[in-house]
């Protein structure tokens, strides 16, 4: 069992690191290649299309995860109905963007996007199912290469001198590499038949879901567009920069660590101790590893950017560290969501997840005139040490994850990471480095006084994370 864990997370990270790598080459090479317009532009134009998917996925997705037994009616009815879904927003779609610009280009843009909708879609069953499975390396294969044709895609549209253009076209094609795989990998022909009662269990199943997930995903997505509205593209294209460097590791870390847990939790759903016990566990490794990444990148983020992408990009430093300091909170309650889909308890923080949004949004378009892309990394800090107090407060009231349980998991973590900050902050600029030895040293001298730090505070932890694996 432990054997099959550890290779089951091996699959899982090999997709998410391989990601990271080719994310970093992709954005290496747009911040080179493309203006803070263009970005922005770009940005705004999939952010758009890819909440219209992740909401119609996140009905889907994870219901059939949770299913006891996945039946044959449940697959052709959640892949038809995602597919005809998935038509109709690309025709409203298509009309909306003719009614709210006359400008072709954008127009023509917008259109082409959408139909990545489709392929998001069409893929959702065949990912529940190997989710279900356990079969991540084939997950981590259609990612992998999905990616990697986006990516040459992407830089080649960039190099050519057709701009935002390439942000779409690495989208459209990373998508239909992907579903190509998958179909490949399992070339069963589904029925066209969709069942009535089916389709509304899995409706009612998954709206909780959908719109946690819209919650989350409209502010991630919906500030770049209202920050567009208020601030224009510039202000966009500097803010999706400080937010692409978060998103690359969290993204791909979170989504595999999650991708496992929901059926690790789903499975002791209905023994409350042990999902307690593997929730704070899951909390604990995850922020041993998370927490000082994140902190670690607001020290930094000044030679990250300087160094790596340019003296253009000099605006996105501080919304770098306002946005390392908010992934770094949300760490500790990283799994909340999570482990309250599994006992199908997830509509207890809907009502905070939505207003905690909206709010956000507001205070985007309130201040973003006056203060461009700030204005969007202060507003997803507020709703961070906002929004985690209350999931953890649903997460207490569906099993009964004490605050003694949250702070146990995530203190060690925390104190070890301002330390690492302090020795930084105090001890870097007496050793004189510029450049890119002053990055290194950064790294360095913080990996040694966190890892000093943490022993300090948990000199077992070796022998603690590895029983995540093998125990429960």
């Amino acid at each position: 069992m432990a054997n099959h864990r550890l290779t089951t997370l091996t699959w899982i990270f090999t997709e998410k690191f391989g990601l990271i790598l080719l994310s970093m080459i992709t954005f290496v090479a747009y911040a080179r290649l493309l203006s803070p317009a263009e970005l922005g532009v770009g940005t705004v134009i999939i952010a758009i299309v890819e909440l219209i998917g992740l909401v119609y996925s996140s009905v889907l997705e994870d219901p059939l995860v949770r299913l006891e037994r996945l039946e044959d009616k449940h697959i052709s009815t959640a892949y038809w109905a995602a597919v005809l879904v998935s038509l109709a927003s690309i025709g409203v779609i298509s009309g909306a963007v003719m009614l709210y610009t006359p400008d072709p280009l954008l127009q023509w843009m917008t259109a082409i996007a959408s139909i990545k909708i489709l392929f998001t879609m069409m893929a959702r069953v065949y990912v529940a199912q190997m989710r279900r499975s356990s079969n991540f390396r084939m997950l981590a294969s259609r990612t992998l290469l999905g990616k990697v044709a986006g990516g040459i895609g992407g830089i080649a549209v960039a190099l050519w001198g057709l701009g935002a253009w390439a942000v779409i076209a690495q989208a459209l094609i990373m998508e239909l590499v992907s579903i190509i795989v998958l179909m490949r990998a399992d070339p069963r022909r589904i029925p066209f038949h969709i069942d009535g009662p089916t389709l509304r269990e899995l409706l009612r199943s998954g709206a909780p879901v959908a719109v946690n997930a819209l919650s989350s995903q409209t502010l991630q997505r919906g500030v770049n567009v209202v920050l567009g509205i208020t601030a224009g593209a510039n202000a966009v294209g500097m803010f999706n920069m400080a937010m692409r460097i978060i998103e690359l590791p969290r993204t791909a870390i979170y989504n595999g660590l999650l991708s496992y847990a929901l059926p690790a939790f789903s499975r002791r759903s209905a023994e409350p101790k042990r999902l307690i016990g593997i929730v704070g566990d899951s909390t604990a490794v995850s922020g041993f590893l998370l927490t000082p990444l994140f902190v670690g990148l607001a020290l930094t983020a000044s030679d990250l950017i300087l160094l790596i992408f340019g003296a253009k990009w000099a605006e996105a430093i501080p919304l770098l560290q306002v946005l390392a300091c908010t992934a770094a909170i949300g760490n500790s309650a990283m799994y909340a969501t999570t482990a309250l889909v599994a006992v199908n308890r997830s509509h207890l923080t809907i009502k905070a997840e939505v207003l905690t949004t909206v709010l956000a949004l507001a205070l985007v378009y309130t201040l973003g005139n006056l203060y461009g892309g700030m204005a969007a990394a202060v507003a997803l800090l507020a709703r961070m040490l906002v929004i985690t107090p209350l999931q953890i407060r649903g997460l207490n009231t569906a099993i009964g994850y004490s605050w003694r349980g949250f702070f146990e998991a995530s203190y060690r973590s925390v104190i070890a990471s301002l330390v690492m900050a302090a020795t930084v902050l105090l001890v870097l600029p007496q050793l004189g480095l510029q450049g890119y030895l002053h990055l290194i040293g950064s790294v360095v001298l913080g990996a040694l006084s966190y890892a000093v730090g943490y022993s300090a505070l948990h000199p077992h932890w070796p022998q603690e994370f590895k029983s995540v694996f093998t125990s429960r």
